[in-house]
């Protein structure tokens, strides 16, 4: 069974390739036995990937999505919510209820979030966990470790063997 919400998936080589002969077919619906069957092995891989709760909300808000913004580009900047507040011309309350309503959760876990997405994608372009850390704005690679233990369930290295079965 699939996930029932937007998530991330851990999607093993084998489901890799065939997203890949998919795409480079131009296949979206299948039109023969054989389509049917790489849909079908499609299916049945997605299933059994592992999921993670870490979709990453945007907002239209003019004042959030301007903070939004600049934690992409910069997702090392620690500035707390207030003093985004202050540089968004709101205040920290404002703001925060602006989380809640366009994000459906706090500021603090939509920045954990994007932290472990862009952790993700260093890793797997293969950047070492301590510069990852670094790039990310944690003190430590243990600081990193801990929030990727907490968010995927799993620390970096089990991530990326799993993620190459």
């Amino acid at each position: 069974m699939l996930p029932k919400r937007a998530c991330t998936m851990v999607i093993s080589p084998l489901t890799q390739a065939v997203l890949d002969s998919l795409r480079g077919r131009s296949i979206e619906v299948p039109r023969n036995p054989a389509e049917q069957r790489l849909f079908e092995v499609l299916r049945d891989e997605l299933a059994i990937a592992p999921g993670h709760d870490s979709y990453l909300p945007m907002s239209d808000d003019p004042q959030l999505g301007r903070v939004l913004e600049a934690l992409q580009a910069q997702p090392w900047d620690g500035r707390s919510l207030a003093e985004w507040a202050a540089t968004v011309h709101s205040t920290e309350r404002t703001l925060a209820r602006r989380c809640e309503r366009d994000l459906q959760m706090p500021f603090s876990e939509w920045r954990q979030r994007l932290k472990v997405i862009r952790g993700i994608a260093l890793l797997e372009a293969g950047r070492a966990v301590k510069d990852v850390a670094i790039e990310l704005g944690y003190g430590s690679p243990s600081a990193f470790i801990a929030m990727f233990c907490k968010q995927i369930g799993m620390t970096p290295q089990a991530y990326i063997r799993q993620k190459g079965r």
